[in-house]
């Protein structure tokens, strides 16, 4: 360990501040662990309670046992782990030899990180550990954390590589191939049958702070050298991931403006009650339009997303597993509004027992680039409509027409609330 933590931070140029204590352990011992922070952390929690909007989205078949699975999954994925408040490397006891070493290359890179910038407080990005915020807030923390956790993990592959292709006398950039070949073994799954059997969010979501992370870190280290890739991303780190899976918006220092986002609890009283809310970012129009559309679809359409939020709601009267949904997101361009909108429309078939179109409109213009149109669907959950206004794309499915048409005025129309539609709830 303490040879290859001296490859790591002659690798990557981070200091070593301490000795990094170490433990063997049995895969019981990592099951128990693992189920712990399950428990305490904030972010499978939200993952838990996010089930029904995942389901909602046709991300996970209906009644899926998230908890259970997502521990399945892990128990059979994770060789070794970095746990940043005992400060020590844990490398399970079934692990092969021959991989021992470059399993331990990629955790001993996450104890340097930790080093230099405290990872539990870093991966927070400005979110609070012991609650929600308000949503305005919650859309950049949401994204801030998904781009920070890709950095940790694409630095500590990088180096796994580097540490692979060492005694060759070659690196991640003198040998790129070597990316191709661990992406294609990341997508073998027949030594993981846990894993091929789970759900593509699930798989997908595991998988993007190695993939896209390895990818993003790779890039930047190819144009920007390694002081700006390791030391420098850990102290300016990417905000969202749009500049994670383009990593020119990163070099560029291109961002996305955060939506104003009007008093939602309000726009949906008195008759609902707020469920979830969510940010949606690059990486979820990545997920949908691979749900959607099938492997090839997504990059016809998340370079071209601009922001976006999602906002779960339980109607009083509803069953409790039943919820109203809310989905706001803006485009690059009008067109690229409707694509996402005809993608979406074509697949909620799918996702309702029953689900009929009842009207396909255009209208407010003589082109693609200043009509507004509209679908609308009837469901066995209720109306669904989809309506589009410039680069703005707003759905709502579940509710009823006095909260459809008030989020269409103000979502679309720029109209503001009035201070009688209902008491706020935040």
């Amino acid at each position: 360990m303490d040879e290859i933590l001296d490859f790591a931070s002659h690798d990557t140029g981070l200091p070593i501040k301490r000795k990094v204590k170490r433990n063997l352990i049995t895969r019981e011992s990592m099951e128990r662990y693992v189920d712990k922070r399950m428990k305490d952390d904030k972010d499978a929690q939200r993952l838990e309670q996010s089930r029904l909007v995942l389901e909602k989205f046709g991300l996970l078949p209906p009644g899926y046992d998230l908890h259970s699975e997502f521990l399945r999954l892990l128990g059979e994925q994770v060789a070794a782990y970095y746990d940043p408040k005992s400060k020590s490397v844990n490398l399970l006891d079934w692990v092969q030899p021959d991989i021992q070493k470059p399993v331990l290359a990629h955790e001993l890179t996450h104890a340097l990180q930790d080093q230099k910038i405290n990872l539990e407080k870093w991966e927070l990005a400005g979110g609070k550990e012991d609650g929600p915020q308000p949503d305005q807030l919650e859309q950049v923390v949401e994204e801030a954390q998904a781009a920070r956790q890709c950095v940790t993990e694409g630095q500590a592959m990088v180096v796994l590589l580097d540490y692979t292709l060492a005694p060759a006398g070659k690196d991640i950039l003198t040998a790129p191939e070597i990316v191709d070949v661990m992406r294609a073994s990341m997508a073998d799954n027949k030594d993981s049958p846990v894993f091929a059997a789970a759900p593509m969010f699930l798989r997908e979501s595991l998988l993007m702070p190695y993939t896209f992370g390895l990818e993003f870190v790779r890039t930047v280290l190819a144009a920007k050298g390694k002081d700006a890739t390791y030391s420098g991303m850990l102290e300016n780190p990417p905000i969202d991931t749009r500049q994670i899976m383009q990593p020119e918006t990163y070099l560029l220092k291109q961002d996305v403006a955060p939506l104003a986002i009007p008093d939602l609890d309000k726009l949906v009283a008195p008759d609902y009650e707020r469920f979830d809310f969510g940010g949606m970012g690059e990486f979820d129009i990545y997920l949908l339009a691979k749900q959607y559309a099938g492997d090839e679809a997504p990059r016809n359409y998340y370079p071209h997303w601009r922001g976006g939020y999602y906002f779960a709601a339980h109607a009083k009267a509803a069953p409790k597993d039943q919820i109203a949904m809310l989905y706001f997101s803006r485009w690059d361009s009008p067109e690229a509004a409707h694509d996402f909108a005809k993608l979406y429309a074509d697949y909620l078939p799918k996702r309702y027992k029953k689900a009929v179109l009842q009207q396909a409109a255009a209208a407010g213009g003589t082109s693609a680039t200043d009509a507004q149109s509209a679908f609308t669907f009837e469901t066995n959950e209720g109306k669904a409509t989809l309506e589009i206004q410039g680069n703005d794309l707003l759905i709502l499915e579940g509710y009823d027409d006095k909260v459809a048409e008030k989020a269409s005025e103000v979502l679309l129309h720029g109209m503001s609330l009035p201070q009688s539609a209902g008491k706020s709830t935040k």
